[in-house]
């Protein structure tokens, strides 16, 4: 059997509105060769529907239907065991892919023997902005494949780094369950832990913004970005990094603490002050 080149994992939970342009901008990737995994996390809408409408109409894709809901992080460490390509990407189910990402991240992985790929990406509310922000001069650039603490700066997100399936099962990455942000800690075990990295300086993920969306909650759940910090701390000082990234992990921690207690609802705020 031929190994899949990629493996895109894509999880879903109540986005009826926007899955089919999802699926859509990952069918239509000009990469053929690739694994579509997508994981269902329990949906009470039309959701699931769509995705096995899809499904029937596209051998690639191999749908999971969680039974209950249990975050983002158990679909994304489910995807990563399913997963057969020699590379895997993430994205979560209301975003897009540009469709030559896969094709221009795999190329450049090969020919230059990378286990990390990583990208730019632009954030939209509609067509409109997606056409205008798409086309803004990205800020990375090639140079920056060998600056760990400048990469560590760059946004955590998963869905914008291709990633090589047997690194990152050597490495034993996973995502912490039941937190928001759970992308943090792996962001900075990644960085730290992979040495042959390229850059692909293009906006090629396409990021939704929506009142819906887990990263937009004014609620409680913002106080999990203190404990993945800790965890990321944690992960430092247990691999003897910590001294080494000490400075650069304070300065996140504080931008990324002051940045919840600004957003979070003010009736919260007397107890975020605490953390």
């Amino acid at each position: 059997m031929i190994r899949e080149f990629v493996s895109v994992c894509l999880s879903t939970y109540n986005i009826e509105e926007y899955i089919s342009d999802s699926l859509e901008s990952i069918i239509n990737q000009t990469l053929h060769n690739i694994q579509i995994i997508c994981i269902d996390d329990a949906s009470t809408d039309s959701t699931l529907d769509i995705i096995h409408k899809f499904a029937k109409n596209d051998k690639r894709i191999h749908v999971v239907a969680n039974n209950k809901n249990q975050g983002l992080a158990v679909s994304r460490n489910e995807a990563l065991k399913l997963a057969n390509g020699k590379y895997v990407v993430f994205l979560d189910g209301d975003d897009l892919f540009d469709l030559t990402m896969l094709e221009k991240a795999y190329l450049l992985a090969e020919l230059e023997q990378s286990e990390m790929v990583l990208w730019d990406y632009a954030i939209f509310h509609n067509d409109k902005d997606l056409h205008a922000n798409k086309e803004k001069k990205s800020t990375l650039h090639k140079g920056m494949c060998h600056e760990k603490k400048v990469l560590l700066r760059q946004p955590a997100f998963t869905w914008i780094k291709l990633l090589k399936i047997d690194t990152i099962k050597s490495l034993e990455i996973y995502f912490p369950k039941g937190l928001t942000r759970q992308d943090i800690p792996v962001h900075w075990h990644m960085i730290t832990k992979i040495d042959k990295i390229s850059i692909l300086p293009e906006r090629l993920s396409y990021y939704r913004q929506q009142n819906e969306a887990t990263t937009s909650r004014t609620d409680a759940s913002l106080f999990d970005l203190a404990t993945v910090m800790d965890i990321t701390k944690e992960y430092l000082i247990n691999n003897k990094l910590y001294e080494e990234y000490k400075d650069l992990f304070l300065e996140s921690q504080l931008n990324l603490l002051s940045g919840m207690y600004d957003k979070i609802d003010v009736s919260l705020r007397p107890e975020a002050g605490g953390i």
